[in-house]
């Protein structure tokens, strides 16, 4: 499909669009496509009649760390147990930087009842938009799309990071600084979101207390940020990271500067992956419903298999996110 796309000069979408017969392309972009297909000797793989896939195929971030960290474990477990309970099987595909043409090829050639989009990073829009016009289901997890509306399933990240930073308030913290993520991370930006919003409903907000990203290809996030958050003239009494592993570099650096936590800064983080209450002290977080969230993208997604609605509008999803104590604030 990418060599007709390239000989007629078109997207692997318009492909996708000619050799299921469906609207949408001029009559002279159909000559084209038909004229590279025949120059090219393309030859469409179709399932045999009266076969449907059983595949979902599961897009992941490639990483250059374990691709399912704490973080997506529960949830990729949930999403594959309800798959199984409903008769799928689920199909891992790494996405790089660059847009894998080897996804519209697996939709075109009907190898995949559904896909489901896990996190950001380098999913990026551009990739995630012409998949929404393939004639395939598509969820997008823990993602959405600025551009277009999607299916999507996320927990309210926006939420929990609010709440998180009224707990912190209601301790009697005033200077209560945010270590941001990347913002290739559409998520982390919602939590800085919360933070922002409950700092300026309470007269708080001081862009001194904003910490950018400086480690985002380091296995050790937080580490740096909060070195730098303890050189600032006033330091903070309290510090949100906008994930536990963000909160667990934080809380190296603590420990090296030989501060005691929360004796004198409090640290809160957000997911609440399983590590989070082995810290020293167990760390206050906000816990992300990991595996009801894989459940509920794989069951939205075999209903968008079974039950296809062409005029029925896009849903998104949100699962409440809620604050678990522990005692680092």
């Amino acid at each position: 499909m990418a060599n007709v796309a390239r000989e007629a000069h078109v997207s692997t979408t318009a492909i996708s669009l000619y050799l299921h017969e469906r609207p949408g392309l001029s009559e002279e972009t159909r000559q084209r496509i038909s004229q590279a297909i025949e120059k090219l000797g393309y030859t469409q793989r179709r399932q045999r009649k009266g076969k449907t896939s059983a595949l979902i195929a599961l897009l992941v971030e490639e990483l250059p760390l374990p691709i399912f960290s704490e973080t997506y474990s529960e949830l990729v477990q949930g999403l594959e147990r309800r798959a199984r309970q409903m008769g799928y099987h689920t199909l891992l595909m790494p996405v790089g930087p660059q847009e894998n043409t080897s996804i519209p090829r697996l939709v075109a050639d009907g190898q995949v009842a559904g896909l489901i989009a896990l996190g950001g990073g380098d999913i990026t829009d551009a990739i995630l938009a012409p998949l929404v016009d393939m004639p395939v289901p598509l969820v997008l997890v823990d993602n959405y799309l600025l551009t277009r509306a999607a299916n999507c399933v996320l927990s309210d990240n926006e939420m929990g990071a609010h709440l998180i930073t009224r707990h912190l308030i209601d301790r009697g913290h005033r200077r209560i600084a945010v270590i941001m993520g990347p913002t290739k991370y559409k998520p982390l930006g919602d939590r800085l979101q919360g933070y922002l919003r409950a700092m300026a409903e309470n007269g708080l907000l001081d862009a001194d207390l904003l910490q950018p990203p400086l480690s985002q290809e380091t296995p050790t996030k937080g580490y740096r940020e909060m070195r730098a958050l303890l050189e600032r003239p006033q330091r903070p009494t309290a510090v949100f990271c906008v994930s536990d592993r963000t909160a667990f570099g934080a809380l190296m650096a603590l420990k090296e500067a030989g501060l005691r936590v929360p004796g004198d800064i409090a640290v809160a983080g957000f997911d609440d992956v399983r590590d989070s209450a082995n810290t020293d002290p167990p760390l206050t977080t906000a816990h992300m419903p990991k595996l009801e969230m894989g459940v509920v993208a794989a069951q939205r997604l075999i209903d968008l298999i079974r039950h296809p609605l062409p005029d029925g509008p896009p849903i998104k999803l949100v699962v409440p996110t809620s604050v678990v104590l522990r005692a680092t604030t």
